[in-house]
């Protein structure tokens, strides 16, 4: 039976308790480099080896700093207190190399690098773990787009898509009337009326039938700005990425290249990727988790996957208080329904 939980508070028993988990012995730490198509993938796994439970992460982006943006702050800490965490560099992004060893970056080959990384997961660590698949904002994309192009159904035990992007043009007609609507009631409200203001009037001269793709870059942009505009966002000190393209210490300037290149390339497919009409393909539990104020990439795009997912297993969960990521806005709350989630069809 599908569900929908909108998160107005973090304050539980059970979230204090999940809070105070700390790492035991067995915390691991290892990173490997692993071979697909060309490219040298590099995947670090941190967390709770013991626990059998693997959830692969696919950042967002592209061009990014790759998984390893993703592997510090609280939602983390809490994740690899107890399970095993895979951060996954995806083809061209952080320190994953060999981009150009191949002629072309398309979607199919990222979809097919995440199957690798998941039957390397099994090979390595045994056919008994569990592995659970998380994709955040693009990581949506190529994400669902595995899901749907690959065997990796047949392999995982879950799906947990976090603000995700499997509907690009859908995605940019959505933030369109999201940004009117909501800046609307801003505006009344009487806050940032200039910069509300702004961003209305850009988005009441977008003709939603045919959006650009320059147009759908200054959605993108106006989507994180928006974020700042939203008073009751209030993330917790310490739980933003810590490390950028520019500060990470893997990421070099050749790395740096690399993943502007895979960035420039992929992008000229992946703004045309489409998948609404193809959730019905994916048959495994799933959780959708997304900040009521995601401008980037509007909560509908989860509904869509709430209501055409041919699983009866799936549970949509709105955060309050969260934009683009709730595990930067919200990180106890959204750790702890990935942990209730995975301990259910682990």
């Amino acid at each position: 039976m599908n569900k929908i939980k909108i998160i107005f508070s973090v304050l539980s028993l059970g979230l204090m308790l999940f809070a105070c988990t700390t790492p035991n012995d067995d915390f691991y730490e290892r990173f490997y480099f692993r071979t697909s198509d060309g490219a040298d993938l590099a995947v670090q796994i941190d967390g709770q080896i013991a626990s059998k439970v693997f959830i692969l992460l696919l950042h967002g982006g592209p061009g990014a700093g790759g998984g390893y943006s993703y592997n510090e702050g609280i939602y983390a800490d809490r994740l690899e207190s107890n399970y095993a965490m895979v951060y996954l560099d995806q083809r061209g992004q952080g320190a994953s190399q060999g981009i150009y060893l191949i002629d072309e970056v398309n979607m199919q080959r990222f979809a097919d690098d995440i199957y690798e990384v998941t039957l390397f997961l099994k090979q390595k660590y045994g056919q008994d773990i569990s592995v659970f698949l998380m994709g955040h904002s693009w990581g949506g994309t190529t994400g669902t787009f595995a899901l749907i192009n690959t065997d990796i159904q047949n392999e995982i035990k879950g799906w947990i898509e976090a603000g995700g992007a499997h509907d690009i043009p859908k995605l940019y007609v959505d933030a369109t009337k999201m940004f009117i609507e909501i800046g609307n009631d801003e505006i009344s409200k009487g806050n940032n009326v200039e910069k509300w203001t702004e961003i209305v009037d850009y988005c009441e001269d977008i003709d939603t039938n045919n959006i650009t793709l320059d147009q759908g870059g200054e959605l993108n942009n106006y989507g994180h700005e928006a974020e700042g505009l939203i008073e009751i966002i209030d993330a917790p000190e310490g739980t933003g990425y810590p490390h950028g393209i520019a500060t990470s210490p893997i990421v070099s300037l050749s790395a740096f290249l690399s993943s502007e290149y895979t960035a420039n390339q992929i992008n000229k497919e992946s703004e045309f990727v489409a998948l609404t009409q193809k959730l019905n393909q994916i048959t495994i539990p799933t959780l959708l988790l997304w900040g009521k104020y995601d401008f980037v990439v509007p909560p509908s795009l989860g509904f869509d996957v709430l209501n055409k997912a041919s699983t009866s297993d799936i549970e949509f969960v709105i955060f309050n208080f969260s934009g683009h990521s709730p595990m930067v806005d919200e990180p106890d709350q959204f750790s702890l329904e990935i942990k209730d989630f995975v301990n259910s069809y682990k």
